[in-house]
């Protein structure tokens, strides 16, 4: 279900509305791919439109500033995320494509830049996508991260591929590393950073000059890598 809602700069926006039963109010989800409102579970449309209509300054505001986001990014698209999905796989966007099978795989097309989820159920494909990522980041990470280690002389105890939220990477006390399952959305180059990154966290635990020398030894493009990270946080998630 969709909702036009026209901005007091004449701009039409379509908001996509997404009903849950775990919802007890409405309530208004913005990204970078647009707006979606949440309906809660016996709920009438009508309460819906009225609560977009006392929203309108503040969604006004937030379209303007997705929208310079969005030219920032060179991310041009305003399709709603259930008509285009974007995700990305080794620094590169791919389109998102679900299907339904009776085994769930995943096929990547360089040649049409898709990736394609079989899934049983397409209402889940979300929780496929994740453990396909977790699959990826942990194969990847596995690979990479005893060279970096043996490089750099430091030795680890655990490792974790976490859904974690607002990190690529923890470590802790314990000599444990987490790392974010979208991790594997990166570049190989910007991983080996977020790698070396946690791993001098082993000997240096705040970000203090020696921290950041000690980066900048084992990886001297180090800033160039933390930029396509922050660039493109907004960019790398599962809708």
């Amino acid at each position: 279900m969709e909702l036009p809602v026209v901005l007091a700069n004449g701009k039409t926006l379509t908001i996509e509305v997404k009903k849950s039963s775990r919802a007890k109010h409405f309530r208004l989800v913005a990204g970078i791919y647009g707006i979606k409102a949440i309906l809660p579970a016996g709920r009438e449309a009508k309460e819906l439109h009225d609560f977009i209509a006392s929203k309108e300054s503040w969604i006004l505001k937030t379209w303007e500033y997705y929208s310079r986001l969005r030219q920032k990014m060179g991310c041009d698209s305003e399709e709603p995320a259930s008509r285009t999905k974007t995700i990305y796989y080794l620094g590169i966007p791919y389109t998102l494509q679900v299907v339904k099978d009776r085994q769930q795989f995943a096929t990547i097309s360089d040649n049409l830049k898709v990736i394609t989820f079989h899934v049983q159920d397409r209402r889940k494909y979300r929780r496929f996508v994740k453990e396909w990522y977790r699959q990826q980041t942990e194969r990847i990470v596995s690979d990479r991260l005893v060279g970096i280690g043996n490089r750099l002389k430091l030795q680890y105890n655990r490792v974790s591929i976490k859904d974690q939220k607002s990190r690529w990477a923890s470590c802790s006390k314990k000599r444990n590393l987490n790392f974010n399952l979208l991790l594997s959305a990166a570049p190989l180059q910007v991983i080996d950073y977020v790698i070396i990154h946690e791993l001098v966290h082993l000997v240096e635990f705040s970000h203090s000059d020696r921290f950041w020398h000690a980066v900048g030894q084992a990886d001297p493009d180090y800033l160039e890598h933390r930029n396509w990270l922050k660039k493109h946080e907004y960019l790398i998630r599962i809708d």
